[in-house]
């Protein structure tokens, strides 16, 4: 997710308006209806999860750990190695910087027929050859950010969002708040951009500008409600980094996710049948290659136990959750359900030439009653060593 836990978000002028919040608006309301016609139990990662279980096995030794064979690319991993939990393998065959993820159906393919993130030609993985690693982060220095505040689902005016940049712990837990958190206008109408959509007469979107932000650095951008509580649920955006090449006049444009309370209380019946436990969260994101391209046929799945990981329809207006998906569609999402509360590594992978090679790792943390949102789009700087 620039924005994508469901989409893209506006960067350097550039405006990616997403159909869907990747995530979000999925599992928002009927969206996620589908997803419960058979719904996984407990311990079952359903059609796209690597498998729930106990946790705590250990590996037995000899030749590929739990039996899962290991990206071909991935010796970025070395910056972060994992190794995995034979206890949570399930029917996964490969395994991506520790994190186990089940065969995909068909080779990885560019997705060229959607709005946003979209590109032709082949899959573009040359970033995770060492030859093409990119540089260590430089010096940071200070910048604004600015954007808007855009609604994932359900809203008509993304007013009274708090929003927190931070920086980012090496096991994924958010670190220092960067300055002092803002909070977008009592009311967008006077100051915001309109846009229509089907259940407003008009959703307005209010701006914000964030000072003294770093480059160069991890960060992580968490929303939610500001003085008046109850409107916006927290959601965090991983995969976040500022380079200077990327700032303009001391300004980089990035616009933040704010996600409806009320989105994500609807998605306990919709998606599991049941609550998502209390203190549990979501892990969702898109799978996107070396060129910020949105994949189809990419596999994605987390470390730690969870209830479901499922992937989407392609209609980009509506995506669906699709029980008999067995990767990612044209839209590349993915979502791992009710998420215990703690450290997560998020992997991805797929086909190239027969090949299973590796489409990124990213160390988050899931928070209680929180979507962690993490986004594929190749190696970021601080990901790989000097």
């Amino acid at each position: 997710m620039d924005q994508a836990f469901f989409g893209a978000v506006k960067s350097n002028g550039t405006s990616h308006r997403p159909r869907f919040f990747a995530v979000l608006p999925v599992l928002s309301g009927l969206a996620l209806a589908g997803l419960l016609a058979g719904g996984a139990g407990c311990g079952d990662s359903g059609s796209g999860g690597a498998g729930g279980g106990s946790g705590g096995g250990q590996p037995e030794g000899g030749g590929a750990v739990c039996g899962l064979t290991p990206a071909e690319n991935a010796e970025f991993c070395e910056s972060t190695p994992g190794t995995p939990d034979c206890d949570l393998v399930g029917a996964a065959e490969f395994e991506v910087c520790g994190v186990p993820l089940r065969e995909p159906p068909e080779e990885l393919k560019r997705s060229n027929n959607v709005i946003d993130f979209s590109g032709d030609g082949p899959p573009d993985v040359s970033c995770f050859e060492p030859a093409n690693y990119p540089a260590p982060p430089g010096e940071p220095t200070m910048v604004t950010v600015s954007g808007f505040a855009r609604i994932f689902s359900s809203g008509c005016n993304s007013h009274d969002l708090k929003i927190t940049f931070h920086r980012v712990q090496p096991d994924g837990q958010l670190g220092e708040a960067i300055g002092e958190s803002v909070v977008t206008a009592a009311d967008c109408e006077t100051v915001g951009e309109s846009t229509e959509v089907d259940d407003c007469d008009l959703r307005w979107e209010c701006p914000y500008s964030y000072a003294n932000v770093p480059t160069d650095t991890e960060l992580a951008i968490r929303t939610e409600s500001g003085p008046n509580a109850g409107i916006w649920g927290p959601l965090i955006q991983y995969n976040i980094y500022i380079s200077q090449s990327e700032v303009v006049d001391g300004v980089w444009d990035h616009d933040v996710r704010a996600l409806a309370q009320d989105d994500y209380s609807v998605i306990p019946q919709a998606a599991i049948g049941t609550q998502i436990t209390p203190g549990h969260g979501v892990v969702a994101g898109e799978v996107h290659d070396c060129g910020d391209v949105r994949l189809t046929n990419a596999v994605a799945d987390i470390d730690q136990e969870h209830v479901l990981t499922t992937y989407f329809t392609s209609n980009e207006e509506s995506p669906l959750p699709d029980q008999a998906a067995k990767s990612t569609s044209s839209l590349g999402l993915y979502a791992a359900l009710d998420v215990p509360e703690g450290p997560v590594t998020v992997a991805a992978g797929g086909f190239i030439d027969g090949k299973f090679v590796a489409l990124g790792q990213h160390r988050a943390w899931v928070y209680k009653d929180t979507v962690t949102s993490v986004t594929f789009k190749g190696l970021q700087p601080y990901q790989v060593s000097e």
